[in-house]
């Protein structure tokens, strides 16, 4: 039951990274704006890996540098850098619809890739939390759509970011069975993720926090996105530790539902909440409970 309760805190962590990482672009643009988040999420997560984990660290082969390096590619220059792109397009409600298909690519290289198994009521959980999701919103999407059919590039992007989720939920569940310390793993692969943003981001940071001068209020939500999102992937890695990625994943992806209630809370002029979400968060609820009690079988 922890990788339950750690799986929904990830997703809480990372709704709460799409709101901040929303108010934040409306001042600093979407890739300076990734550069500070990640900056920001590096910082906890290597003090804590120093204070709790350093054996560990130590114990880390040359190999397992090549691994976390692909790992910080495929979550922060794939995975963030487009969510943030789509956010900054479609709005976070939106795109976090999309960017929750991550449940549907993490189970497929689950099971392709690394021999997980899935049973069926798991199977039965992942379709509810699926149905769930799209039924929540849908309507917001068909907005999104009849409004602006550029938003298509956002809704791209957003399914870009999931695939990048998706492989990497996978991947960290590896490592963290390999080497360690899920405090490592994040740290590491944030660490990487900064190295490859910042040709093309570090820049553009450095000179919008010039710009601001005193007022620092749009850089400070994106970090805020920072901490939120530093929350979300140690809590997901250890939830990874603990239980397959074909039960994590789908509890982790209902983060969108999250967001919307968040969105119509903090954000209120994005999103509506309707009988639609009401219906789809109910299903989705009902997923994540066969799911869980499928993982037991």
């Amino acid at each position: 039951m922890l990788a339950v309760g750690l799986s929904l805190l990830a997703g809480l962590g990372f709704a709460s990274t799409s709101i901040f990482a929303r108010v934040g672009m409306q001042g600093v643009k979407p890739l300076p704006a990734t550069f500070i988040s990640v900056v920001v999420s590096f910082l906890p997560a290597i003090l804590l890996a120093l204070l709790f984990a350093l054996p560990d660290i130590r114990a880390l082969p040359p190999v397992a540098y090549l691994w976390l390096l692909g790992l910080g590619a495929l979550n922060f220059l794939g995975g963030r850098t487009q969510i943030f792109l789509a956010i900054n397009l479609v709005g976070a409600a939106r795109s976090s619809v999309i960017g929750g298909a991550s449940v549907v690519f993490s189970i497929i290289f689950a099971v392709t890739l690394a021999g997980e198994r899935l049973h069926g009521m798991l199977l039965v959980g992942i379709v509810a939390v699926v149905i769930g999701l799209v039924l929540a919103t849908k309507e917001s999407v068909q907005e999104g759509w009849s409004r602006d059919r550029k938003s298509l590039l956002g809704y791209l992007l957003a399914l870009g970011a999931a695939a990048s989720y998706g492989g990497a939920n996978v991947m960290a569940k590896h490592l963290t069975l390999v080497y360690g310390s899920p405090l490592v793993i994040t740290a590491f692969s944030l660490l990487f993720g900064i190295l490859l943003l910042a040709p093309f981001a570090g820049t553009q940071a450095v000179q919008s926090l010039k710009t601001a001068g005193g007022d620092l209020k749009f850089a400070g939500f994106a970090s805020l996105s920072g901490l939120a999102s530093a929350v979300a992937i140690i809590s997901l890695y250890y939830a990874l530790q603990r239980a397959d990625v074909v039960l994590v994943s789908p509890i982790t992806s209902t983060n969108p539902l999250m967001t919307i209630f968040m969105a119509r809370m903090f954000l209120s002029q994005m999103e509506k909440v309707t009988w639609q979400v009401v219906a789809g968060a109910c299903l989705a609820v009902l997923g994540i409970v066969l799911v869980v009690f499928g993982s037991t079988l």
